[in-house]
């Protein structure tokens, strides 16, 4: 009794995960200062200078309230 040979196994795309979580620039929209941010934050951000609120926590990715000049990492 012949047995059919195995079938290949597929290969996942990624062989080596990479976190979705980045740093981001962001620009406070009262103020203009700039300041480093992490994307999925757990606790609000606020801006060091005028106390602007520029990153609100929603469960998963944050909220970003102010404008994203730059996305690190």
């Amino acid at each position: 009794m012949a047995f059919a040979p195995p079938l290949p196994i597929k290969r996942r795309r990624v062989l080596i995960p990479r976190p979705r979580s980045r740093f981001l620039l962001v620009t406070c929209p009262k103020c203009g200062n700039r300041q480093v941010v992490f994307s999925h934050s757990t606790f609000r951000a606020r801006c060091l200078n005028c106390g602007e609120v520029l990153v609100e926590p929603t469960g998963g990715k944050a909220k970003i309230l102010g404008k994203i000049e730059r996305i690190y990492g």
